[in-house]
C-alpha cells in the first residue's frame, strides 16, 4: 500500500479555456459538424469517436473492471436518472442520435447522417442493423417514441421543450420538427436524458422500466444492488463493434478515503470521483495514476428564494457577502479549482468574465440584514449530500454565523436528498451542475427558469421575468453573437438576483491503477468510458 498523507494546497492558477464561439445551427453557420440552414447539405457521422492513441496487444489480460462512485444512480431510465451517478452508467447503457466528440462538434451516433432542413426541421438517417439489448432492431418509430416521450417526463421536458412533433418516413428516417429556432439543438441530443429507448421495452415495462433497462449501447443492465453496487456486462452485438471490457461493476464507497484505499490496495481499478483531499495520495503512489482536467461545471449554493428571509434579495445580498470562496478553495477541493465568479461554468461559451463574485464584507451583510428586518438573525436549514459537500456545508455554517445566520446542517444519502430538495424543503442546499452539452443554454435554462421549478432543475424556486424573457429569447436566437451575448447579461441579472453562492470550479478528478489501459475521458462533456479498458 501507498504511503498515505493529507495535504491542503493552495490556489493555483488554472489555464483553462475561455469562452469558445459556440457554433450555431440555423443562419448562424459555423463549425457545428452540419451545414448551414440555407445549404442544406447533408453531413457525415461516420467521425467522432472518442479514440484511444494506446494500441491493444493482440493477447489481452483481466478485463472485468471494477470502479467506485461516492453515490449510487437513481435510475437506469435516461429520462429520470440525470444526476451524475445514473448518467454514468446510462452513458454505458443507451447511445443518443448525436454525440458531442473532443472537438466540442456533434457527431452522429446512431444517426448515420443528419441534415439542418431549415430553422425548425431537422433531418436523421439512421444506421440500419443496429440492435437493441432484447434483440430487436432499432426503427425511427423508437426515436420518436423516445422524444416525444421526454416532452412528458418532468426531469427530460425542458431539454425537449423545443420539439414539436417527430415525423418519421419509413424505418430509418427521422424528421424532428421545433416549435422554435434552437441553436443549441443538436447540442441538446447529446444529453442523457435524449438518449434513445426501446418503445416495445419501455411499454411493456412501464412503472418498472428504470430497474431493467433496454438499450443499444455497448454494455447491457446484469444487476443493481442499491447502495452497494451495480454491473453492466459487454453486449457483444454492439453496431460499432463490442467493447474491450467484458463487463463493469461499480462499487457505492461514500467515504473518498475509503474508496482510495481500495484503489491502493487493488480492490478497484478506478475511482469515478476523487476527493480533493485524496488527490495527494494518488499523485503520490507510484502504481496509481492521476487523471484532472477543468471540468465544464461549477458548484454553488442554492438558496430557496420562496422562504422566509431568503425571498428578500437584501438576505440573499447578504449571504453572499458572508461568504468567503476562497477559503472553499483552499480547504474543501485543496485548490484543485478556483473561486466561481459567475452562474455558469469557465469552460462553456457565453461565460461572462466581467461578472464578478461579491467579496466578503461582513459590515455589508449585516447592514443588509438589519435593512431586511433580520438584525438579531435568522435560522436556516441546510441540505447536503456526501462527504465532501458536509465539510463544505460546515465552512458555510461557520461563515454565516459571524453575521448572526444560525446554519443548522442536514445530510442525506443520496437519493433521500434529491427527494427532499425536488420537494422544495431545503432553505439551503450545496450542489454541483456539469454541462454536457457544451451550449450554455444548459448551464441556465433548468437551473433559473420559472418553468423548471424543483425536480427539473430550479432549485432556488427562481421566478423572475426578466431571467425567463432572457432564457426564452437566447433560446431562439440564430446570431450566435447575440446569443452569447444574451447569455452574458443574463448573468448579471442573475449576480444581482442571487439565487445563489457560486462556490467554485474545480477539476474533475479520476484515480486509476497505472497498469489500467483504454481508459477514456471526453474534458467538454465530463462523460467517463470505461468500455475499452483492459489490463495487459
Amino acid at each position: 500500500m501507498c504511503m498515505r498523507k493529507r495535504m491542503y494546497g493552495k490556489l493555483t492558477a488554472l489555464a483553462l479555456a475561455g469562452a469558445m464561439v459556440l457554433s450555431g445551427c440555423g443562419q448562424s453557420g459555423g463549425n457545428s459538424g452540419t451545414s448551414t440552414a440555407d445549404s442544406k447539405a447533408e453531413t457525415s457521422a461516420s467521425s467522432g469517436a472518442e479514440t484511444s492513441s494506446e494500441k491493444k496487444p493482440e493477447s489481452i489480460g483481466r478485463t472485468d473492471i471494477i470502479s467506485a462512485n461516492s453515490s449510487d444512480i437513481r435510475s437506469m431510465d435516461p429520462q429520470v436518472g440525470v444526476d451524475s451517478p445514473s448518467a454514468t452508467l446510462n452513458f454505458h447503457i443507451y447511445n443518443g442520435l448525436i454525440k458531442i466528440d473532443d472537438n466540442r462538434e456533434p457527431v452522429g451516433d446512431l444517426a448515420e447522417s443528419f441534415e439542418i432542413v431549415d430553422d425548425t426541421k431537422y433531418k436523421f438517417k439512421l444506421r440500419k442493423g443496429v440492435k437493441f439489448h432484447n434483440g430487436d432492431e432499432l426503427k425511427a418509430s423508437d426515436v420518436k417514441f423516445s422524444l416525444e416521450r421526454a416532452k412528458t417526463m418532468p426531469k427530460a421536458m425542458s431539454n425537449a421543450s423545443a420539439i414539436d412533433h417527430v415525423s418519421v418516413d419509413g424505418d430509418y428516417e427521422v424528421t424532428i420538427h421545433l416549435s422554435n429556432p434552437c441553436p443549441a439543438f443538436l447540442y441538446i441530443l447529446n444529453d442523457t436524458s435524449m438518449k434513445i429507448l426501446s418503445e416495445k421495452a419501455v411499454t411493456e415495462a412501464g412503472d418498472t422500466y428504470g430497474e431493467a433497462p433496454i438499450g443499444t449501447g455497448p454494455f447491457m443492465f446484469k444487476e443493481w444492488v442499491p447502495n452497494d453496487h451495480w454491473t453492466l456486462v459487454r453486449f457483444d452485438d454492439y453496431f460499432d463493434g463490442p467493447a474491450t471490457a467484458t463487463s463493469i461493476t461499480t462499487r457505492i464507497i461514500p467515504e473518498g478515503s475509503a474508496r482510495t484505499i481500495a484503489l491502493e490496495t487493488g480492490e478497484i481499478d478506478v475511482i469515478l470521483a476523487v476527493d480533493p483531499v485524496d488527490a495527494v495520495n494518488i499523485e503520490n503512489c507510484k502504481d496509481l495514476v492521476l487523471e484532472s482536467w477543468p471540468a465544464p461545471s461549477v458548484e454553488f449554493m442554492a438558496m430557496n428564494t420562496t422562504k422566509k428571509g431568503l425571498d428578500d434579495v437584501r438576505v440573499r445580498q447578504a449571504i453572499n457577502y458572508a461568504t468567503n470562496r476562497q477559503e472553499f478553495v483552499d480547504t474543501i477541493i485543496e485548490g484543485r479549482g478556483e473561486v466561481a465568479t459567475s452562474f455558469i461554468a469557465k469552460t462553456v461559451p457565453g461565460w461572462n468574465e466581467d461578472v464578478k463574485p461579491y467579496p466578503q464584507d461582513l459590515e455589508k451583510a449585516k447592514e443588509l440584514l438589519a435593512e431586511a428586518g433580520y438584525e438579531n438573525g435568522l435560522d436556516l436549514k441546510m441540505y447536503v449530500s456526501g462527504e465532501v459537500r458536509s465539510r463544505a456545508a460546515q465552512v458555510v455554517q461557520a461563515q454565516l454565523a459571524q453575521v448572526g445566520i444560525n446554519v443548522d446542517i442536514n445530510v442525506y444519502e443520496w437519493g433521500a436528498f434529491q427527494d427532499a430538495i425536488n420537494a422544495g424543503e431545503h432553505d439551503l442546499l450545496i450542489l454541483g451542475w456539469t454541462n454536457s452539452t457544451c451550449d450554455p443554454a444548459y448551464s441556465v435554462t433548468q437551473l433559473f427558469h420559472s418553468r423548471n421549478c424543483g425536480m427539473s432543475g430550479n432549485r432556488a424556486y427562481l421566478k423572475d421575468d426578466k431571467v425567463d424573457e432572457m432564457i426564452d429569447a437566447a433560446a431562439v436566437e440564430t446570431n450566435q453573437e447575440k446569443r452569447l451575448q444574451i447569455y452574458k447579461d443574463l448573468q448579471v441579472r442573475l449576480n444581482e438576483l442571487c439565487p445563489w453562492v457560486p462556490l467554485y470550479y474545480r477539476y474533475n478528478m479520476v484515480g486509476r491503477r497505472a497498469d489500467l489501459k483504454g481508459f477514456k475521458f471526453n474534458k467538454n462533456t465530463s462523460f467517463h468510458y470505461l468500455g475499452d479498458c483492459y489490463y495487459e
